[in-house]
């Protein structure tokens, strides 16, 4: 999402500074970045010094590409399921950062609208593939709860312990009320879309009326899409400044560390590569939950939402401790949005087109999580200040959730995202 995109600029011009201080960065000093410093930062000379920026500013992340083979060879060798899925869960955290920075980089050379539908369309692509291997491999529940798990991962977790770290540091940040108030409208009406279908089909359980659901879930996703398009365009057209920090506009813009051809190459290689990596993981899910007696609601809403999400959660947890609560909060709840209103019905059209009965019909109990879960944030961000005691309250609820779908049991008969 464009705020995503904002927060990472706003990361790295922070870093250059603090390089050309003598603190240490993220991001490695570029080049006559001393020379330039009041005159505007200058770019890298070339891609292999773009790269070599790139892996300086990530060096964990880096040494995680490791897993990318090992993850491959593990299913091509035929190992247990438990070490095919761990390999590749550990290669896609990798992958997805590199999606990102290459989306980044190629958003800064065609200008901020452009850009900014760029990233909004490759922010949630760890995501959409997950889900897709999922359906192509008839895993429906994992990929609703893979849906739902990255909205509350977003709005309790990242939201949470951005207000705590933040809070560290000030003892009360504020935020743009009326960005907030956007984005939990968005939210209570991705609540709406989810809600009425479920219900719907748990008062009248005959193959007739699920008929009609899944036709209802499928035209409701392509009115959200329209809802999406109409946000982006809010966000990104006529409402921007409910967006931005005011300072945002007074700071240099960190030129990108890859051309825009080689970020374009990165880009397609890096997702194709992340496109199997998925389905060696989905592939492999079944055998997991076996061998190790968990449940596949536990993997979709607490597991496989960090290997979108790493990234992000360090970003608006970075940006919070910087006191840049606007952007923290884009990135948090406005991720939440995009999974609500644009990866949910993408999920759904893309069961549409594989002739798979992918719905919004969630499971109550899902739909109970969700709606109070939007509902206590709704209630937190209404008064456009957060301090460290709103994260842990937003932290210690998701941890309650995560309990109960860790001591769920992992048979038919214990499901929480099954009506029998």
């Amino acid at each position: 999402m464009a705020t995503m995109m904002q927060a990472q600029q706003s990361i790295r011009r922070t870093n250059s500074r603090l390089s050309r201080e003598g603190s240490s960065r993220v991001y490695a000093t570029v080049p006559g970045a001393l020379e330039k410093e009041r005159g505007g930062a200058e770019g890298p000379s070339n891609d292999c010094e773009g790269c070599l920026n790139i892996v300086r500013g990530q060096i964990v992340l880096t040494c995680m590409l490791v897993f990318v083979p090992l993850g491959w060879a593990a299913h091509l060798m035929e190992m247990d399921a438990p070490y095919v899925f761990g390999l590749n869960f550990m290669a896609i955290i990798p992958l997805a950062w590199l999606i990102g920075k290459a989306t980044e980089d190629v958003a800064a050379s065609v200008g901020q609208t452009l850009g900014g539908l760029l990233n909004a369309t490759f922010g949630n692509v760890v995501e959409m593939l997950i889900c897709v291997a999922g359906i192509r491999n008839n895993e429906i529940v994992v990929v609703q709860c893979t849906l739902l798990g990255s909205i509350l991962s977003n709005l309790l977790l990242v939201l949470g312990t951005a207000f705590l770290v933040g809070g560290c540091f000030k003892k009360t940040q504020t935020y743009s009320q009326q960005g907030a108030a956007t984005q939990c409208t968005l939210l209570a009406m991705t609540v709406f879309a989810i809600g009425l279908p479920t219900i719907y089909a748990n008062i009248l359980r005959q193959d007739e009326e699920w008929e009609h659901m899944v036709q209802v879930s499928r035209w409701s996703s392509i009115f959200l899409l329209f809802t999406y398009c109409a946000y982006l365009y809010f966000q990104l057209g006529t409402h921007r400044s409910l967006f931005e920090s005011p300072e945002e506009d007074e700071e240099e813009e960190e030129p990108p560390d890859l051309s825009p051809c080689t970020a374009a190459m990165l880009l397609g290689c890096v997702t194709v590569v992340t496109t199997y990596s998925t389905d060696f993981l989905i592939g492999a899910l079944k055998g997991t939950v076996e061998s190790l007696d968990i449940s596949k609601e536990f993997v979709g809403i607490i597991l496989l939402p960090i290997i979108g999400n790493a990234a992000e959660h360090y970003t608006a947890i970075t940006v919070a401790a910087r006191d840049k609560m606007d952007l923290s909060l884009g990135v948090a709840a406005g991720s939440s949005c995009q999974m609500g209103l644009l990866v949910t019905p993408f999920t759904v059209l893309v069961g549409w087109a594989y002739g798979v009965e992918m719905t919004l019909d969630f499971h109550s109990f899902q739909l109970a999580v969700l709606f109070l879960s939007v509902f206590m944030t709704t209630t937190i961000l209404s008064n456009g200040q957060s301090n460290w005691l709103e994260g842990v309250m937003l932290i210690v609820t998701y941890l309650i959730v995560s309990l109960i779908y860790f001591f769920e049991g992992s048979g038919k008969s214990h499901s929480l995202a099954t009506l029998d």
